[in-house]
């Protein structure tokens, strides 16, 4: 399921009409059926499972015709049924699973093209709280440390993306790595510690 997710636009799509209220649908007082509830938790789970980026070929790597075509597909069906911003908010969240560039950048160079795009703001959102979410639970360490290196882990992407020219995705990642030094801060000041 996640290869056809990530292979055929019509049932990414698809699957995001399962889950989310169209913005063009007026709200109703009429709830959804058990059965609507069912599908659309069971299209939830799929979707918060795919780690299958667009345009992945058998040997690992992102065929760039193949993701630009099938992200342009889903702009432009997402777009007319209302479903635009969250269905981009979720490419933006599988791309965290991008292989690295043939050429040696630590993301694919598609992947990296379509987040650092002008309009791509709710791409690198869900790039965003994808990276925020892979963490998974953690043990708080008082001294801030695994945040101290988490940071310095984005800054150094941030600046590497920012090297190969997309200077709008390094602004997210310069983001979280700003974002876990706050962390740390708050980590420290609330155990009363030195940093």
């Amino acid at each position: 399921m996640e290869n056809r997710l990530a292979s055929d636009p019509a049932f990414f799509c698809e699957v995001i009409r399962l889950i989310y209220r169209s913005k063009k649908r007026k709200k109703t007082d009429k709830g959804p059926s058990e059965q609507e509830k069912s599908i659309a938790t069971n299209a939830w789970k799929l979707l918060r499972r795919w780690r299958t980026p667009p345009g992945i070929q058998l040997d690992g790597t992102i065929s760039g015709e193949h993701f630009k075509k099938w992200l342009e597909n889903i702009k432009v069906t997402c777009a007319e049924s209302g479903h635009l911003e969250v269905a981009l908010t979720h490419v933006g969240q599988v791309l965290i699973y991008s292989p690295p560039d043939p050429q040696g950048l630590w993301i694919d160079q598609t992947a990296a093209d379509a987040l650092n795009e002008k309009d791509a703001e709710e791409m690198r959102r869900g790039f965003y709280i994808e990276l925020l979410n892979s963490r998974g639970a953690y043990w708080v360490d008082p001294t801030g440390k695994p945040e101290r290196e988490l940071a310095e882990k984005y800054r150094q992407k941030a600046e590497d993306i920012e090297n190969a020219g997309y200077h709008r995705f390094s602004a997210t990642l310069k983001g979280l790595a700003d974002s876990y030094d706050r962390e740390a801060e708050r980590i420290i000041a609330g155990h009363g510690m030195e940093s």
